[in-house]
């Protein structure tokens, strides 16, 4: 039976408002993990950001899963 294991992060989006290169590279980096990206969604987080829109700024959620390696698998 194939296992996998998850992993979430949390994207502001003031870390992504001005270079979708940075986004990129986070996802390449966990490509090459061997991550692959699963589903995302956001919602709105009511703060005091100085990129946000009347005190809402947008958070995204990306869920990323791998195939876990193990010994008995490996072997067959």
């Amino acid at each position: 039976m194939t296992e996998f294991e998850y992993k979430t992060i949390v994207i502001d989006s003031k870390e992504t408002e001005h270079s979708e290169k940075s986004l990129s590279d986070k996802l390449n980096h966990y490509g090459k993990d061997g991550w692959e990206l699963v589903t995302c969604f956001s919602y709105p987080c009511i703060g005091s950001s100085q990129y946000s829109l009347i005190g809402i700024a947008q958070k995204a959620t990306l869920i990323f899963k791998r195939r876990l390696c193990s010994e008995k698998g490996a072997s067959e």
